[in-house]
């Protein structure tokens, strides 16, 4: 899969940034396929066709506009897209966006990104009943000793080879480390990038 061309998330986007934007293959109807995909999971959230004019509106408006039923449409008014690359051999778009998932599947909570994004509204919004604002009250110390703690009995269950006590341990290894990540103010799209780059 060879993409080319890429739109920086929070720089107003150009035609150039799109590299070889004429030399994008549109079918008989002047449509190309683009895909809409989660930046922080890799899901894809919807496919579609776009025309000329809505890769160009997407590109000035820095919103998704897409074709449906022969109409240039605006595909969902409170999300924009971080990326916009163009696959050549397989001739199709990928537009990377970053959303709350409640917006779209309502799966905020079964997700890695879901939990990281309710995780951050508990640091944004204190509430002196939740285990997570108990974690950030504590500071770095108390969040990094759960992190330990639960390494720990990962390594246990593991020794053990019970696979439902693994998995709940490695859940909330995973969700710890969540919490340390939004206490440092660390994107998960981050560890995203860095898990992608050991596929090379």
């Amino acid at each position: 899969m060879t993409f080319i061309g890429v739109m920086a998330a929070g720089k107003p986007p150009e035609l150039g940034n799109l590299i070889d934007i004429d030399k994008i293959r549109y079918d008989d109807q002047g449509l190309v396929a683009i895909a809409i995909q989660d930046i922080l999971n890799g899901g894809v959230l919807a496919l579609g066709s776009m025309n000329r004019e809505a890769l160009q509106k997407t590109l000035v408006t820095q919103q998704l506009w897409w074709v449906q039923q022969s109409q240039v449409q605006l595909w969902h008014p409170d999300i924009m897209p971080e990326s916009i690359r163009y696959d050549h051999q397989g001739n199709f778009l990928v537009a990377g966006v970053a959303h709350s998932p409640s917006q779209l599947n309502g799966s905020a909570g079964h997700t890695l990104a879901g939990l990281f994004q309710v995780i951050c509204d508990r640091r944004d919004h204190p509430n002196s009943q939740s285990y997570t604002c108990k974690l950030f009250a504590g500071g770095d110390n108390k969040i990094l000793k759960k992190i330990g703690e639960e390494a720990a009995e990962v390594v246990m269950a593991c020794k053990d080879d019970e696979p439902q006590a693994i998995a709940s341990e490695v859940a909330d290894l995973f969700y710890h480390s969540l919490v340390a990540l939004a206490y440092h103010q660390v994107d998960l799209r981050n560890v995203y990038e860095q898990l992608e780059a050991r596929r090379q």
